[in-house]
């Protein structure tokens, strides 16, 4: 059982930048996951999308990339076209003011667009410096979600043992209201009807309302569910949709065992079941 909150962080230096990849895991229903990168390495986007998928099946990943440059990967090019246009155009600006001062170097350097410096990002050289920052942050996010997920399932197993420890005591009464219901019944259709009343209808009429309150099938299935639960628990690979399936299975049988059962102290142990029920659904909430 893994939990889907974690935190990873892992930096590096390579190629002229130092870059940081940052991982945060929240709890959601699916895989989601939010990427910021700086513009020069959105390309990139798609290529950490699917390292990740392949480590994670729900929880929301908040991916944050970070690059600065300790070495500046400077290339300066001349436009020479730019230069010539401008060259003449400074002649002709000389000529017309009756000057004679000739277009120097200096002159045209100073002009827009006669030199060009560009900062050299080759994607593959980052990428390559990137995948294994990432790799290290989605390992070290793993762990924590699966130290957090120990402590999880230690707690979701003592809300189980609270339930089946209260289940156990409503197996031991149900054949208590079985019992009260026949008593009561019998008595009842004795005071309305007296000795009119047949032995035959009596048993009927009591089968038939037994039918309606007898907790024993929902006994069976909750223990059932429990078990399930336990089993699946303990299996490898994600498993929160199947727990959280299972513990609506399990609060439909309580829920029934409640509204079947007249007796306080059934009642009170219901409401215990239903307690503890809701604090393992609470903590499913952040089961990947």
């Amino acid at each position: 059982m893994n939990s889907m909150t974690g935190f990873g962080y892992a930096e590096g230096e390579g190629a002229g930048v130092h870059m940081s990849a940052e991982i945060k895991s929240l709890n959601t229903r699916y895989l989601d996951m939010i990427i910021s990168l700086p513009p020069s390495l959105s390309v990139l986007e798609s290529r950490i999308r699917e390292s990740l998928q392949g480590s994670f099946v729900r929880g929301r990943l908040e991916v944050t990339v970070r690059i600065r440059d300790i070495e500046e990967q400077l290339s300066v090019s001349v436009d020479r076209t730019a230069a010539a246009a401008w060259k003449v155009a400074l002649e002709d600006l000389s000529a017309v003011l009756d000057g004679d001062e000739k277009v120097t170097l200096d002159m045209l350097i100073r002009q827009e667009g006669v030199l060009k410096a560009n900062r050299t990002r080759d994607t593959e050289v980052y990428w390559n410096l990137l995948e294994p920052l990432m790799s290290d942050s989605a390992v070290q996010v793993k762990l924590m979600r699966e130290r957090e997920g120990i402590e999880l399932a230690r707690d979701i197993e003592s809300q189980l043992a609270s339930i089946e420890a209260s289940l156990v005591k409503v197996e031991k009464r149900a054949p208590e209201l079985r019992r009260e219901v026949e008593e009561t019944l019998k008595k009842r259709f004795l005071e309305i009807l007296g000795d009119d009343t047949g032995e035959q209808r009596i048993l009927l009429e009591t089968a038939a309302w037994i039918a309606k309150t007898d907790i024993n099938e929902e006994i069976v299935r909750l223990g059932a569910h429990i078990g399930a639960f336990r089993e699946e628990s303990a299996a490898e690979g994600a498993k929160g949709k199947k727990l959280d399936f299972l513990a609506q299975e399990m609060g439909r049988e309580i829920n029934t065992i409640g509204s079947k059962s007249p007796r306080a102290d059934i009642s009170r142990e219901v409401v215990n079941m239903k307690d503890a029920l809701e604090k393992v659904r609470e903590q499913l909430r952040n089961v990947e």
